[in-house]
């Protein structure tokens, strides 16, 4: 795997200069096979410090930034040979800065093999001054990354989508490179728990499980993680827009939108099987004549019973079937395989028990199953039960006042308990 990064002089003189120089071409470094694998392009190696004075002193430009460096580093793993490598780097330097005074030495003395480039600031062609920025870098990389390929040679793979707010600094990329990068673990862990979660309360109970903090709020704008060992990340820092909260948030109403209809689909086909069994066992001797005017667990606005053993289901209104949004999300190859899993809502859980004999009680317990998943989407889950305390205590209090205008307790007992049953 071959890397490209740019190394912060901040000491920009001539003695500095004349230092890097002397530096990147020390023999014992560049020294292999009774040969120095150092070369300049657009000037000697050996006499480079004073060609690149002259060319800045030509076109009057002796301050400011006096020279940039680089390196360009190959995995130990790397089937390649010092002089490739340093063949390599030259013809990067070729590409990169044709116009530019450009020493090239390849150091072979550490456990990866790896270029360093000194880089003249001024042109010696017309005087013009060479500036740098992130997307600079990330251009050059991408020539390195091609000249590496080429050489049948492995390279970092980039992200897929850069903005302005998402390059990877120099030091991320080589730790990354090293496979010591702790956002690409973040990345890693996320894209993980979406691979094991419908919903956005699920993943994040497992970003928790795996020891990583979400704080994931309608309020605000980002995501924010925090690592285990208590680094924090944004989402907007994670170099892919699939991270971002709004696609993760449009990803995970898809997500609701298919385990809805999931729920439909298994509820109408609990229902067609009960209808089945108790037109099969009408007047046997197994069934009693009282059992086809049983309640249907989930009898109700779903189901209607005439007493006849007739059932009308409801028919889906005309909106509730259509088509799952078009939107890509990036999360495809994950949503698919988080349907596929089983889910973790045990039939235990359920009330679901092996061999049951009522074939009601069993419908019941799948509906609860899957309304068990539907419902863990939901953000507040307390707010029924507080909303049932706050109706209780006004009948309490109306049955007080009634009390004191002259009414026996007695008379509000059957009231108050009928609707404290509406209320359940």
């Amino acid at each position: 795997m071959a890397t490209f990064t740019a190394i912060k002089n901040k000491t920009q003189s001539r003695g500095a200069l004349g230092r890097a120089l002397d530096y990147v071409k020390q023999e014992k470094k560049t020294l292999w096979e009774e040969r120095k694998l150092v070369t300049g392009w657009n000037c000697v190696a050996q006499s480079a410090y004073d060609e690149m004075m002259t060319t800045k002193r030509r076109f009057q430009k002796t301050d400011g930034r006096m020279f940039y460096q680089f390196v360009q580093s190959f995995d130990p793993s790397e089937d390649v040979t010092p002089q490739e490598v340093h063949a390599i780097g030259l013809e990067l330097a070729k590409k990169l800065f044709p116009e530019f005074e450009v020493v090239v030495a390849t150091h072979v003395d550490a456990n990866h093999i790896h270029n360093h480039l000194i880089v003249n600031s001024v042109s010696w062609k017309d005087g013009c001054k060479l500036h740098q920025n992130a997307a600079d870098l990330q251009r050059q990389r991408k020539v390195s990354d091609a000249i590496c390929e080429a050489h049948g040679l492995t390279v970092l793979k980039p992200p897929q989508k850069h903005t302005e707010d998402k390059k990877m600094r120099p030091g991320e990329y080589r730790s990354a490179a090293r496979g010591e990068s702790w956002k690409f673990q973040l990345m890693a862990t996320i894209d993980l728990c979406m691979r094991k979660t419908k919903t956005s309360a699920e993943f994040v109970r497992e970003m928790e499980r795996w020891g990583y903090q979400v704080r994931w709020e309608p309020t605000r704008q980002c995501i924010t993680y925090t690592t285990p060992k208590g680094k924090k990340c944004r989402d907007n820092r994670l170099h892919e827009d699939k991270y971002r909260k709004e696609v993760m948030e449009c990803e995970f109403q898809i997500r609701a939108e298919m385990l809805h209809r999931r729920i439909e689909e298994a509820e109408s086909a609990t229902r067609g099987d009960i209808t089945s069994f108790h037109l099969s066992h009408r007047g046997t001797v197994d069934t009693p004549d009282a059992y086809p005017e049983r309640s249907i667990p989930f009898a109700g606005e779903d189901a209607l019973c005439d007493g006849n053993d007739d059932y009308t289901v409801r028919e889906a209104d005309e909106g509730d079937s259509g088509d799952l949004p078009e939107a890509r999300t990036g999360w495809e190859e994950e949503r698919a395989a988080a349907f596929s899993a089983p889910d973790t809502f045990s039939p235990a859980q359920a009330g679901l028990a092996v061999g049951h004999p009522d074939p009601c009680d069993l419908a019941g317990a799948l509906v609860r199953w899957g309304r068990h998943l539907e419902q863990s989407a939901a953000p507040n889950p307390s707010v029924d039960s507080v909303t049932e305390h706050g109706d209780r205590k006004t009948i309490s209090e109306e049955r007080k006042k009634k009390i004191a205008m002259g009414h026996k307790p007695d008379d509000h007992e059957e009231q108050s308990h009928t609707n404290t049953m509406r209320l359940m």
